[in-house]
């Protein structure tokens, strides 16, 4: 196991968001991330490596961020996060490169959470996909392709349900390209008149808000995990 905890005290966090619902223990701990740069591959593991749990504040991408927030926001204590983030990362918490949720869709087995895409609206898209696969092979070697149902909103409906939408909202920005669910991943932050996208971005190289609603009309549509109260 690999620990880089950065400027984060995860006991004094955790203290700090004991009681609190959901959707306010993610909008205040996600807080904590904002600044820590973007870092790409940052999990270690391989068909022909073998797999290791990585704790890294140092450093996160669109994933892994919403991994340790996911896994803080559930936890009350430094060994109960360790635990709850093999959950959120890997199936049944078992740390194996093949059991890792490499795909924002294989959250729809993590039981903390809950895909509300189809109870937004009814304008909702529903399309088959083979996740992993493409014309000159697989995306990530050693993974079998899956095949995996998913519902989105295309983004020209998004406007019509911004009233729904929470603060601490998991949202992943669905794709048509093959063999991917979605192209990116992050965390909404409703404000009075603005929803901000909390993540992890490649192109400014840190963990920041930008609008969602103009951040939106650059993708195809949106796909929606809500945190359960624990």
């Amino acid at each position: 196991m690999l620990i880089k905890l950065g400027k984060i005290n995860i006991e004094n966090l955790l203290a700090k968001m004991k009681n609190l619902p959901a959707s306010v223990k993610i909008t205040e701990i996600s807080k904590y991330f904002l600044g820590i740069p973007y870092k790409k591959n940052s999990l270690i593991g391989s068909v022909s490596e073998k797999e290791q749990l990585i704790i890294d504040f140092e450093g996160v991408d669109c994933m892994t961020f919403i991994e340790y927030i996911e896994a803080l926001r559930s936890s009350n204590t430094y060994q109960s996060f360790i635990e709850n983030l093999k959950y959120v990362r890997y199936l049944n918490g078992v740390v194996d490169f093949k059991k890792r949720r490499h795909f924002f869709t294989d959250w729809v087995n993590l039981k903390t959470v809950k895909n509300i895409t189809a109870q937004l609206t009814r304008n909702y898209l529903t399309v088959k996909k083979q996740l992993n696969k493409k014309d000159t092979g697989l995306w990530i070697d050693g993974l079998d392709p899956k095949t995996r149902i998913i519902k989105y909103i295309p983004s020209e409906y998004i406007d019509k349900i911004i009233s729904q939408l929470k603060s601490g909202d998991y949202c992943g920005f669905y794709t048509s390209q093959e063999g991917l669910d979605v192209t990116h991943v992050g965390i909404l932050i409703v404000q009075k008149r603005s929803i901000k996208l909390r993540h992890a971005s490649s192109h400014k190289s840190f963990v920041v808000d930008d609008d969602f609603i103009e951040y939106s009309k650059q993708k195809e549509g949106i796909i929606i995990f809500r945190p359960k109260e624990i």
